[in-house]
């Protein structure tokens, strides 16, 4: 059962993801190498340009962070989403390494200014985002 999002952990995720705001050239990419260090079975599947993916990367997260407020209109790009990453061979085994990969970069980049009460918000929005799009792949 995935926890629900409470008011407060949202408006943790928006003020770290708006800290970034304007996003930096290679956050994206920055991503991308963690994960890959976190997992390296996971570079097989991102063959295109990293800086280019990590682009798309900031961008769909930009979209999963707008979707914490609007559940019912925001899943639907999310489910959509994740129809797409199943056809690309991503597991629900890969989302704890992604969820943990995007923690790790938005704490590198933040630095103290990203707390252990933000790294914990991130994780239960990234749960709800991770099940949403298991749940458009048609996976539980």
């Amino acid at each position: 059962m995935i926890r629900p999002v409470t008011r407060d952990q949202i408006a943790l995720v928006k003020e770290s993801f708006d800290a970034l705001r304007p996003i930096p050239r290679g956050v994206g990419r920055a991503f991308y190498e963690r994960l890959f260090e976190l997992d390296p079975s996971l570079r097989a599947l991102f063959t295109g340009d990293l800086d280019a993916q990590g682009s798309m990367f900031v961008s769909a997260l930009g979209l999963a962070v707008a979707s914490l407020d609007d559940q019912t209109t925001g899943e639907r790009p999310l489910r959509d989403l994740g129809q797409r990453h199943a056809a690309y061979g991503i597991t629900d085994a890969h989302f704890a390494t992604f969820r943990e990969a995007l923690v790790a970069t938005l704490r590198s980049r933040l630095g103290a200014a990203f707390t252990e009460a933000h790294a914990a918000a991130w994780r239960v929005a990234f749960d709800r985002i991770g099940a949403v799009m298991r749940d458009g792949a048609g996976r539980p």
